[in-house]
């Protein structure tokens, strides 16, 4: 009977994302594995009083079906959100999704045939990937400096793809403290690659789950802020910093994708969560979501710095990493005769647990000697335990 599925199930990914979120749940073992926000820093009560007074007003309203778009109440706390952020945009640019993976989702529905070229960043996020290889893509890696992608590769890929008689449609990118590498893209590359999707005529989707996770420095300029001649696609999500299990993120670009990406997502669910929107919208009028993403800063930053000294502590001085300065995760390179998912298991059997490197990358064996450590969602002693337990056991391999 397998002679009966669509020839893009050969194209999807093996539920790593899954996987990670299974290891996060095992109270058992010291996970690293999940890139999920710690529970115990979500504004709880809060959020009750939000709720209360939400059935109080809404009644029944507000558990009902809403529209495909989304309601217009969250695209007017969005609209001054962006703006705050020097992004223009309106209720039409706008469409909420159940989060940024089902944009991901829907942007490759409307745009992909099978084999063609998708660029993403090497290692890439692998959502995004799992995405792309569902409708059968040709997926094809940058390499990843320290600040961003190597723009000469990227030039040459596009040239090359462009010399075959071939146009590259989409480049995916997560320009701050990306998933899994942790990497920051410089102003300079930010305007080198919209000089050069104006160029090979390509859209850019700019992915920012972790820009609001800035713990140092000033921010940088959104891609979609540069853009002056709408080449962004921007998908936004309130998972990270404030909580994920509403499922509420949103894509902003120019009305005429808006418009067709919501005649796919009326085939896909009808319409996101309605409790989830009217909830957002009003904790975004009353200023609980700015107050959030204060109140969030250094209690990740505690977390990453915790991780930071311990892997300078615990780690053989032959793996190494850079040192991220937002988001959640590091991101380790191992000796090559160490492969990341025999690591995994050895680790397991010893109650801790990270991701290896070879889902973030197109071809698996790729990321056989990188694995990512995410510390969002340990306490600082957890994460003093659990590194100097990996390290002893990526030692005694």
């Amino acid at each position: 009977m397998n002679n009966k599925y669509a020839n893009r199930v050969k194209g999807m990914g093996d539920g790593e994302i899954g996987e990670f979120l299974r290891l996060v749940g095992r109270g058992d073992i010291i996970s690293f594995a999940g890139g999920i926000p710690a529970e115990d820093i979500f504004p709880i009560e809060e959020l009750k009083s939000l709720i209360n007074q939400l059935v109080m007003e809404k009644g029944g309203k507000l558990f009902q079906y809403g529209s495909t778009e989304g309601s217009n109440q969250l695209k007017d706390f969005i609209i001054d959100f962006m703006q705050q952020r020097m992004i223009k945009t309106k209720r039409e640019e706008l469409l909420i999704t159940t989060g940024s993976q089902q944009a991901l989702d829907l942007i490759s529905k409307i745009f992909l045939n099978p084999g063609d070229p998708v660029l993403v960043e090497k290692p890439a996020y692998v959502g995004g990937l799992g995405a792309f290889k569902s409708y059968q893509a040709d997926i094809r890696g940058i390499e990843l400096g320290e600040d961003g992608p190597d723009i000469t590769g990227l030039e040459e890929e596009l040239a090359r793809i462009a010399g075959q008689g071939r146009a590259v449609k989409l480049i995916y990118l997560v320009p701050d403290f990306s998933n899994p590498s942790g990497i920051r893209i410089s102003l300079e590359k930010r305007k080198r690659i919209l000089e050069l999707a104006n160029r090979y005529d390509f859209y850019l989707i700019e992915d920012t789950p972790y820009s609001e996770l800035n713990y140092y420095d000033q921010r940088l300029p959104f891609l979609k802020e540069l853009d002056l001649t709408e080449r962004v696609i921007f998908l936004g999500t309130f998972s990270k910093f404030f909580v994920p299990g509403l499922r509420i993120g949103w894509v902003s670009a120019n009305q005429e994708i808006i418009k067709i990406l919501g005649r796919a997502k009326q085939s896909t669910d009808l319409a996101s969560n309605s409790l989830g929107q009217e909830l957002i919208a009003r904790a975004g009028k009353q200023g609980l979501i700015d107050q959030q993403i204060e109140r969030i800063k250094p209690y990740y930053r505690l977390r990453l710095e915790a991780m930071g000294t311990a892997l300078g502590k615990y780690f053989p001085n032959w793996t190494s990493w850079s040192q991220p300065a937002g988001g959640f995760f590091y991101w380790v390179k191992l000796p090559v005769r160490i492969k990341s998912r025999d690591l995994l298991l050895r680790a397991i059997e010893n109650k801790v647990a990270f991701v290896s490197g070879n889902s973030f990358f197109a071809r698996a064996e790729d990321g056989n000697s990188f694995i990512r450590l995410s510390f969002s969602n340990s306490s600082p002693a957890e994460i003093e335990e659990g590194i100097k337990l990996l390290g002893k056991i990526i030692k005694d391999y």
